[in-house]
């Protein structure tokens, strides 16, 4: 999201939360005495009840004093304090054979010291205590940096060795430059005195604790890339959280219709509503304002693989759809190309691009249904060639038995395969649950059943993109939620279609099937996007997702660096 690999971008409290563990488990004791392995805590009440908040492994067999170690926040990225959980806990300990602990674990104030006794499995007893102890963080990674001024460098983060690698041939004396760091530490340099990063330098991030520190080499490099993809271990989560409260997004139960894009740094978001579309941080997810839009009217928004954001109008059957381009998101879109909409059904609320409007691509519009009336099996092509376009094309997949109904939630997404119109089309939507691959010919040459990957009607599945990046070709599936208060959350797969036709049988590069989510109060609006974009030198690649009825925006990074 085989060069084939899992990605499970999972804390490790998500993986306690979703493998409870009973009260006494059988586990091999690692001394005699040891008949403690861990102690749990978790949620009594709330939004986040029978999840884990807290886990203590314990190492010292000789310990009668069990403290465990609460955090500061929860979740840990938010600025809700735990002060209130500590008197409500549920504790669960993991023992060893024939162990026991008098009386039984139920819920503890962990604000007091809570006796018990211990019996191992030679029936020898002891008093022991258990308490907890809120904590602060002890982690200081460096989430991002990059050199600001005179121009933007992105920076590479190595956290393995603690060093960033600046890759560029320019010359980088006298820039400024900035950074974040992870959840409640501080970046302690100071960044904005601009110095000679032809020289190395150094950054150092203090952790939520007030002790921990991370020192980071900035050291600059000449990159050399991989010969094809993105690099497996590089994939590294950018951001994941609630856009309602953060960022102010429409409730879940407002219907839109979300499109993303990506240009210059920013992620854009567009609602398909008639607002102006706003723009993110595309390293941190922090909001930076609304969109230059021009003359341009905001139905979708996409972009290609040369930073361009494309935005397009919607218009119902007859009207004229006119598609705007911009590099980015300050200065006002200009009119790239307009056609009439010939059909008798509405387009706009979803386009998709692959390749760069400045040389080769191809377009697609995604037609909709109406709810009521009819569905739909169109969509229209516009290729472009040496930066112009060359052709505009209306094709009905109704002879191949496929159609879909009204957007946002029952529409298809039709994905270009590549900048070649000869190379066919991908598409998927609810209920059909495959994703499937029409040729060049116009004929069905692949099908993926998503049933095989565990993914069913209370999924919807009609939200793709395709990007070729670092010779590779791929395409981008995310699998949203009709029913997140079912414990039914969103899914992403990035699968490798250098080979198209290869869909059938394919495994994803990159899946994260437990991307945590935020909205499980009732079923809303099961509407999203996802957009896959790299940055403007080449060396990183980013994938956005935005699943508006789940209530969770985010991000990855990976790169084609050999390092």
């Amino acid at each position: 999201m085989k060069k084939i690999y899992y990605l499970l971008m999972v804390s490790a409290l998500a993986l306690i939360s979703s493998c409870q563990k009973p009260d006494y488990e059988s586990v091999k004791p690692t001394v005699e005495r040891q008949g403690i392995t861990s102690l749990t805590a978790y949620f009594t009440s709330g939004k986040y009840v029978d999840q884990a908040i807290a886990r203590l492994d314990v190492t010292d067999p000789e310990t009668d004093v069990y403290v465990i170690p609460i955090p500061w926040f929860f979740p840990e990225e938010s600025t809700d304090p735990t002060t209130i959980y500590m008197s409500n806990l549920r504790v669960r300990a993991e023992l060893a054979p024939d162990c026991k602990i008098d009386p039984p674990l139920t819920v503890l104030d962990l604000n007091q010291e809570n006796h018990f006794t211990f019996t191992d499995n030679r029936g020898v007893s002891r008093p022991i205590i258990i308490t907890g102890k809120r904590t602060k963080s002890a982690k200081c990674n460096l989430m991002t940096f990059a050199l600001t001024e005179p121009y933007r460098i992105d920076g590479f983060i190595n956290d393995d060795t603690k060093e960033i690698y600046l890759f560029s041939v320019d010359d980088l004396s006298g820039f400024k430059a900035e950074a974040s760091a992870c959840a409640h530490a501080t970046v302690n340099t100071d960044l904005s005195v601009a110095k000679d990063y032809n020289n190395e330098q150094e950054v150092t991030v203090t952790a939520q604790d007030g002790k921990t520190t991370c020192t980071y080499k900035i050291i600059k490099k000449y990159p050399t890339k991989i010969p094809y993809g993105f690099r497996e271990k590089s994939v590294r989560q950018l951001f994941n959280f609630e856009p309602v409260s953060r960022l102010g997004f429409p409730e879940y139960t407002v219907t839109v219709n979300p499109t993303l894009a990506y240009a210059g740094g920013s992620l854009i978001v567009c609602f398909g509503d008639g607002t102006t579309p706003v723009y993110l941080d595309g390293l941190t997810g922090v909001k930076q304002g609304e969109i230059n839009l021009g003359s341009a009217t905001p139905g979708a928004v996409t972009s290609d693989e040369g930073g361009n954001v494309l935005i397009t109008n919607h218009v119902d059957a007859g009207g004229m759809v006119e598609i705007y381009k911009t590099k980015s998101v300050t200065e006002a879109p200009v009119l790239f190309h307009s056609f009439e909409n010939a059909t008798d059904v509405p387009v706009g609320y979803h386009v998709k691009v692959h390749g760069n409007i400045d040389s080769d691509a191809v377009i697609i519009l995604t037609h909709e249904g109406i709810a009521g009336v009819t569905e739909t099996s169109k969509y229209t092509r516009v290729v472009v060639s040496g930066g112009a376009v060359v052709s505009t094309e209306t094709i009905d997949l109704a002879g191949l038995a496929l159609s879909w109904g009204a957007a946002p939630t029952n529409a298809a997404k039709v994905v270009p395969v590549s900048a070649k119109p000869e190379d066919g089309v991908m598409l998927c939507y609810y209920s059909d649950n495959t994703i499937t691959y029409i040729n060049g010919n116009g004929a069905i040459a692949a099908t993926c059943p998503l049933a095989d990957m565990d993914v069913t009607t209370n999924y919807n599945t009609n939200v793709m993109e395709s990007k070729t990046y670092n010779n590779a070709t791929y395409t981008i599936h995310l699998t949203t939620s009709h029913f997140p208060m079912w414990g039914i959350g969103p899914q992403l797969r990035v699968f490798d279609t250098s080979t198209p036709t290869a869909i059938k049988d394919m495994k994803p590069v990159l899946a994260d099937t437990a991307i945590e989510w935020f909205q499980t109060a009732a079923q809303g609006c099961a509407a999203a996007d996802v957009i896959m974009a790299p940055s403007a030198d080449g060396f990183k690649v980013y994938i956005f997702y935005f699943d508006h009825n789940a209530g969770v925006i985010g991000g990855y990074v990976a790169d084609c660096i050999d390092i």
